[in-house]
């Protein structure tokens, strides 16, 4: 899920108030990869007709363009943009726009573990030391880890906090790819995955199962396919009026409750309690891994202390 104020939302407004822009937005969400002359085809329409209506889905980020390799060259196929699926508009015009401050951190980023068996981590080339063996979690190779897994335990990763000096946090958000952790996998798999900031709970999902059925679409070639292969893209989000998983609330923590600032070390930790119903363990994604190609992402709205 995506927030927004109103003023910041004008891109998308503006790129969807079209029929045109949204049976576009259709037809790539049905077939991803179309090149623009495929999809110009498909809506019976002049490329030089179609090119401004892509540019700005593209530009709202609603879509997004990948050069792909020709035996001759290279063309432009577009594909719809998966950071999020829904649009929570705060509809609130009094008051100053948030600031927004963003930043990304690599899945071998933790800077705390304990975890339990079937476990393990692996970069874009290799595995990290052995599987199964949680030692190497504190191996000089675990952080440029694109892909951590665990059965019980957790996995603590501090959350850069860059804004200005005397800022208040109102809104965190953090994205990342997630499912659970089977041996080999299996796409039925429960895990309750708990999520805490600064030792506060803030909720508990149920991932659905660990995904193998299919390769994920960015694992490297050398990734066995007996592993799990991609998860579900899932944004975590403390807001005023509480703590929400896409637009499912979790709990009623708030930004006001933690009391966020400019000078506050955010401890975000995944966790799946031995004593959980389904402890099925969990995997982090990062990019170069899965199906999202991106590293947890953290995005910040705050405002000056003093409004």
């Amino acid at each position: 899920m995506k927030s927004c104020s109103v003023s910041d939302g004008l891109a998308i407004f503006k790129a969807l108030g079209s029929p045109v822009r949204v049976q576009i937005l259709r037809l790539i969400q049905e077939k991803e990869g179309l090149n623009i002359k495929q999809i110009a085809q498909s809506l019976k329409l002049p490329v030089t007709t179609l090119s401004p209506h892509l540019n700005l889905l593209a530009e709202a980020g609603l879509i997004e363009f990948r050069d792909e390799a020709l035996t001759h060259g290279t063309q432009k196929c577009c594909y719809f943009a998966k950071d999020w699926d829904q649009l929570l508009i705060n509809m609130a015009l009094s008051g100053p726009a948030l600031q927004i401050y963003s930043a990304e951190i690599g899945v071998g980023h933790f800077s705390d573990f304990s975890v339990t068996p079937t476990c393990g981590l692996a970069t874009s080339t290799s595995f990290v030391g052995q599987l199964d063996q949680p030692r190497y979690f504190i191996h000089p190779g675990s952080r440029q880890a694109r892909i951590v897994w665990f059965t019980t335990g957790y996995l603590e990763y501090i959350l850069p906090n860059f804004i200005p000096d005397h800022s208040v946090i109102e809104e965190l958000t953090v994205s990342f790819e997630i499912s659970s952790e089977a041996p080999k996998f299996c796409d039925i798999w429960p895990s309750d995955i708990t999520f805490s900031l600064n030792g506060v709970i803030l909720g508990t999902w149920t991932s659905p199962g660990d995904y193998g059925d299919r390769r994920g679409k960015y694992n490297p070639s050398w990734w066995f396919p007996f592993l799990n292969q991609y998860g579900l893209l899932k944004k975590l989000t403390i807001t005023p009026e509480g703590t929400f998983l896409d637009a499912e609330k979790l709990s009623d923590v708030s930004t006001g409750q933690l009391a966020l600032t400019d000078q506050s070390v955010m401890k975000l930790r995944f966790s799946v309690l031995p004593g959980a119903e389904h402890p099925g363990g969990c995997t982090l994604f990062g990019a170069g891994f899965g199906d999202y190609n991106q590293h947890i992402r953290i995005t910040i709205g705050y405002r000056p202390e003093n409004i």
